[in-house]
């Protein structure tokens, strides 16, 4: 079955790698794991490494993608969900091999989008190289990303692909009135207990990652973590 995403952007992994030099790593890696995708308008192919973005709505998807790119490219808003399907940012790596950033729509809106998105999910997953599921460290409540890893994420080769991330770490109690590029003492112990909580409730696989994707807290471990399971595959 065929899928369908909507480029929003096309440049070089210099771009990324400029800003995150685990990107690098990508180039000479062509091989196994690559899907193969095949553009519509001209049937002409071509290899990619996707990865996949996805969590509840208002969690910083898209935030964390223009964080990484260095552009606001992608709508984000602290009301209203901006992303409806699978809006991606393709980088050439070398030769016919890309790097694809996909965003999906965020769910937990309502119960009617939430059952076309989760189908979404589930057809782009066979697909993906990694999906970031992006958690908010100052929630409690994890019950809409549970059921969804529960309905989704049910085989151990998906597992594997999945990173949880754990953002808006720059929001996590107790706050400060001003904007720290680092979390303080205090926060960074709030963290690491967030990041045992999530790990145990979601059985990770791999390393839950904590980041800011306003402050740029840790997004070079996001990005490591990202490349790392990309080329595990």
């Amino acid at each position: 079955m065929g899928i369908t995403k909507y480029r929003f952007h096309r440049g070089d992994i210099g771009e990324l790698s400029e800003r995150y030099p685990a990107f690098e790593q990508l180039k000479g890696s062509a091989g196994v794991g690559w899907y193969q995708w095949i553009e519509q308008a001209t049937g002409l192919g071509s290899f990619e490494k996707m990865v996949l973005f996805i969590g509840k709505s208002g969690y910083g998807k898209s935030t964390t993608l223009n964080s990484l790119i260095g552009k606001p490219i992608l709508e984000t808003s602290d009301v209203t969900a901006c992303t409806r399907e699978c809006q991606s940012l393709d980088f050439h790596i070398e030769d016919n091999y890309w790097l694809s950033l996909g965003d999906l729509p965020g769910i937990g809106e309502n119960l009617q989008r939430d059952k076309e998105y989760l189908k979404l999910y589930a057809d782009f997953f066979d697909y993906a190289s990694v999906i970031v599921h992006v958690l908010r460290a100052d929630t409690r409540d994890y019950t809409v990303d549970e059921q969804a890893t529960n309905q989704l994420i049910n085989t151990s080769r998906l597992k594997k692909k999945v990173i949880y991330a754990l953002g808006q770490c720059d929001k996590i109690e107790p706050t400060t009135r001003s904007l720290c590029h680092e979390p303080t003492a205090d926060q960074l112990i709030n963290i690491d207990l967030k990041l045992r909580e999530v790990g145990k409730v979601f059985a990770a696989h791999n390393p839950v990652v904590p980041y800011s994707a306003e402050t740029r807290w840790n997004m070079s471990a996001l990005t490591n973590e990202i490349v790392r399971v990309a080329l595990s595959e």
